[in-house]
C-alpha cells in the first residue's frame, strides 16, 4: 500500500509490503514517481486514470514493475485522502499471485484506513441515503464539530440528532449534492449538542455506485472556520476602523463620503466637517505620545457623543477628523460647529492634569458647494485651512474665493520654485540707528521678490507659502549668504540682521549654512545678528538651545524679534541670554496715548538693563515716537522715519554719506 500526490505523482509513503513485494528500498521510493514502476506501455493509462480518477474506490488491474525487471499483475483499489494537510490518494496493491496473503493485506489496509479517516483533522461522514440518511461513518473530527460520541451517531439519522429546524437544512443540502452530480460545497452557522455556536464549511458529494444503480451514499466533509472567520472579521473590521480610537478610519469614510455625497439633495443635503486639534503637536512634544492618544480618544468620544445615529464621525489619522452630517436643515451645520466648539473647550483629563485645546473646523456642504465626493473634500479641506489662518479655534465654511485663492497659493508655489535659479531674489536693507548718538549701527536684511509679470511680491504674500512648502530653508540659505556678502564691504562697525525661521531651525544644516556664508563673505562672526521669533521655542525648545548656543559661541549675535506679542516672551529670556530684545511695532505705535503701551516699554528697558541686552524699538514712524523712546532709554530704533529698506546701492549712499559722522540725520 502507497500515499501518493496526484499533482507530482511522487510517492509520499509507502507500507513494508510494498518494500517486499517490489524489491525497491524506502529511499528509491523516496525519489520515484507511480510512473516508474509501470512498463512504458502502461504509463499513457495510469495517466488518463489520474487524471480522470477512473482507479478510485474500485478495483483495477495492473501490470507492475519489480526492482529486478520481472513484470508481474496487480490488483489496485485507490481511494483519495488528506495526508499532512494536501489531498493524496492512497493505493492499495494485491500481488495476484499471493492472493491469499493480498487479502489479509487488505483487511489490514482497510483498518488502516479508518484509523487514517479517523484521524483526519477534519470532519468525515457518510450516509446511507437508502436508509433515510443514516449515519454509517462519522469520525472523530466529526463528533468534535456536533459534541456528540460517534457511537451515539453511527446508525443516526439527522432528526434524531439535531432540532428539526437544523434537519431540514441538512436534508435540503443532501438533496442538492445528489442532485448536482458533483461536489457541491456550503457554510453555515450551526449550534452543536454541547451548546456552542460554530461555522462550518462542508462539501458533499454522491459516492458513485455500480454501474446502472443509482448513488446510495453520500460524503461529506466537514471544517470548523470558526476561527477563520473571527480573523477574517477582525482584519476587515481593522481594515476599516482606526485602531486606536475604534472610530472608522479614512477608508471607510471615503466609501462613506462617496456613496452620501452622490445622493445628497437640496432637500436631504448633508455637511462635511473636517476638524483639527490645534497645536497637537505640542502636547506629543511635551506630555508624550501616550498623553496624545489619550487626547485624540477622549476627542473622538465627544465627537461621537453629539453625533446623531445617522452622522459618520471618523479618524482620518493623525489629529484630523472627519464629521458626515445628515441635515433636516442647513442651519444645523453651523450649529453642530458651535456645539463641537464649546464641548471640545472643557479641559481634557491627561494623566491627572487638566489640558485646554482648541480646534479648527473647515465645512462643505453638498450640493450647495458640490456633488462630486472628492471636490466637496477639497472644499472642506479649504475651509479648514481657512479656519487655522483666521487664528484656529473657529469654523469657516467653504467659498468659493478660498478655491481661488488656494490656486493662486499654487501657482505661486511653482513659481517660488524658479525665483531661485532666475535670480529673481534681492535683499534690501532697512537702517538701524542707534538713540544715543543718531549713528547707524547697521541695517536689517530683508528679502524682496521681483516676479517678471506679477511685479514686486510682497514677502507677506509668499514667505507663508515658502515655509509650507519648505523652500524657505534654500531661500533662507541664499539670503544669509548674499546679506554677509554684502555686509562684508561695508565698514566694520556696521553689523547685518538676518531673520531665521522656524523650518530653518529645524534643518539640521542651519550651523554649518551660517558658518559657510561667513566663511566665503569674510564677514566676522561679530557683526552678524540673527533675528528669531519664539515660535522657534515652541516648535522644539530641546533642539532650538543648543543651536542658539552654538551660534552664539561662534561670536554671532542672537536678537529675539517681535517681543511682547508671545504668551510667554518673558521665560524664554531666562532660558537664554539674548544679546538684543526687538520690542513689536504694536507697543510703539501706542506709546504717545496708551499707558499701558508706555508702562511695557518702560519694563522693556528695565529687562535689557537686567540681562545686559540691547533693547531696539520697530516701527518707529513719528518724531514724537522717536524722541520718547529716547527719554525711555531705548538703544536702537527702526521704522519709516529712520529709512525705508532701501537697495543695495542705496544703502551704501547712505553708509558711505554720513560714514565721517556716523550719524543720521531725522529731516521733518
Amino acid at each position: 500500500m502507497w500515499v501518493y500526490d496526484p499533482e507530482t505523482l511522487r510517492f509520499l509513503n509507502v507500507n513494508d509490503a510494498v518494500l517486499d513485494l517490489y524489491g525497491f528500498a524506502a529511499d528509491d521510493f523516496a525519489a520515484m514517481t507511480v510512473l516508474d514502476i509501470r512498463p512504458a506501455a502502461e504509463r499513457a493509462r495510469m495517466l488518463k486514470a489520474v487524471e480522470t480518477r477512473t482507479d478510485i474506490e474500485k478495483a483495477e488491474r495492473w501490470t507492475h514493475l519489480k526492482a529486478n525487471g520481472e513484470t508481474f499483475e496487480v490488483l489496485t483499489y485507490g481511494r483519495e485522502v488528506r495526508f499532512d494537510g494536501k489531498s493524496a490518494i492512497l493505493a492499495i496493491v494485491q500481488d495476484r499471485t499471493e492472493v491469499n496473503a493480498a487479502k489479509r493485506q487488505l483487511t489490514d489496509t482497510r483498518s488502516l484506513l479508518d484509523s487514517i479517516v479517523d484521524n483526519l483533522p477534519v470532519g468525515v461522514f457518510v450516509k446511507d441515503m437508502a436508509q433515510d440518511g443514516r449515519y454509517i461513518l462519522f469520525n472523530e473530527a466529526c463528533s468534535v464539530i456536533v459534541g456528540r460520541a460517534t457511537d451515539e451517531v453511527l446508525g443516526s439519522t439527522d432528526r434524531m440528532i439535531f432540532p428539526a429546524a437544523q434537519t431540514a437544512i441538512l436534508r435540503e443540502q443532501d438533496s442538492r449534492a445528489f442532485d448536482a452530480g458533483g461536489t457541491i460545497s456550503f457554510e453555515e452557522t450551526i449550534h452543536g449538542l454541547d451548546g456552542v455556536k460554530r461555522i462550518l464549511r462542508t462539501a458533499r458529494k454522491a459516492l458513485p455506485a455500480p454501474e446502472g444503480s443509482p448513488p446510495r451514499y453520500l460524503l461529506g466533509i466537514s471544517q470548523d472556520v470558526t476561527e477563520e472567520r473571527a480573523f477574517e472579521a477582525k482584519l476587515a473590521h481593522m481594515a476599516m476602523n482606526d485602531s486606536l480610537t475604534g472610530l472608522p478610519n479614512r477608508a471607510a469614510f471615503a466609501q462613506h463620503i462617496e456613496l452620501h455625497a452622490a445622493a445628497a439633495t437640496e432637500a436631504s443635503p448633508i455637511a462635511l466637517l473636517y476638524l483639527d486639534v490645534d497645536h497637537f503637536k505640542h502636547i506629543n512634544d511635551s506630555k508624550g505620545h501616550a498623553a496624545g492618544d489619550t487626547l485624540l480618544c477622549q476627542v473622538a468620544k465627544r465627537l461621537s457623543a453629539l453625533a446623531q445615529e445617522d452622522d459618520l464621525v471618523a479618524r482620518l489619522g493623525g489629529d484630523e477628523f472627519a464629521l458626515v452630517l445628515k441635515l433636516a436643515e442647513v442651519g444645523r451645520a453651523e450649529r453642530f460647529a458651535e456645539q463641537l466648539l464649546a464641548l471640545l473647550s472643557a479641559p481634557f483629563d491627561l494623566d491627572g492634569v487638566n489640558e485646554h485645546v482648541t480646534c479648527s473646523i473647515g465645512i462643505a456642504l453638498a450640493p450647495e458647494h458640490a456633488e462630486d465626493a472628492d471636490v466637496l473634500m477639497r472644499h472642506a479641506d479649504l475651509a479648514l485651512y481657512a479656519a487655522k489662518a483666521s487664528g484656529r479655534s473657529t469654523y469657516r465654511f467653504y467659498e468659493a474665493e478660498m478655491r481661488l485663492e488656494a490656486e493662486r497659493w499654487h501657482q505661486l508655489s511653482i513659481e517660488l520654485r524658479d525665483a531661485l535659479e532666475k535670480n529673481q531674489f534681492e535683499l534690501h536693507y532697512q537702517p538701524i540707528v542707534r538713540l544715543e548718538d543718531d549713528g547707524l549701527a547697521g541695517f536689517e536684511a530683508l528679502i524682496r521678490w521681483h516676479h517678471p509679470l506679477r511685479g514686486l511680491v510682497a514677502p507677506t504674500e509668499f514667505i507663508p507659502i515658502a515655509e509650507e512648502t519648505g523652500l524657505i530653508v534654500p531661500i533662507g540659505e541664499w539670503v544669509l549668504r548674499e546679506a554677509c556678502r554684502t555686509a562684508a564691504s561695508w565698514p566694520s562697525h556696521l553689523r547685518i540682521a538676518v531673520n531665521l525661521s522656524v523650518s530653518q531651525f529645524r534643518h539640521n544644516s542651519l550651523l554649518s549654512t551660517v558658518v559657510a556664508a561667513l566663511d566665503s563673505s569674510g564677514l566676522p562672526p561679530e557683526r552678524l545678528e540673527v533675528e528669531i521669533t519664539e515660535s522657534v521655542f515652541l516648535a522644539d525648545v530641546e533642539l532650538s538651545l543648543p543651536l542658539l548656543r552654538a551660534l552664539k559661541e561662534l561670536g554671532i549675535r542672537i536678537a529675539i524679534d517681535d517681543f511682547g506679542t508671545g504668551y510667554s516672551s518673558f521665560s524664554y529670556l531666562r532660558a537664554f541670554a539674548f544679546d538684543k530684545i526687538k520690542l513689536d511695532r504694536s507697543f510703539v505705535a501706542g506709546i504717545e496715548n496708551d499707558a499701558g503701551s508706555l508702562a511695557i516699554i518702560r519694563a522693556v528697558v528695565g529687562i535689557g538693563s537686567g540681562f545686559n541686552a540691547t533693547t531696539l524699538a520697530e516701527g518707529v514712524e513719528t518724531k514724537e515716537q522717536l524722541n520718547r523712546l529716547k527719554q525711555e532709554g531705548f538703544g536702537e530704533a527702526q521704522g519709516y522715519l529712520l529709512g525705508k529698506a532701501m537697495p543695495p546701492a542705496r544703502a551704501e549712499e547712505l553708509i558711505y554719506g554720513t560714514a565721517s559722522k556716523r550719524r543720521i540725520a531725522v529731516s521733518g
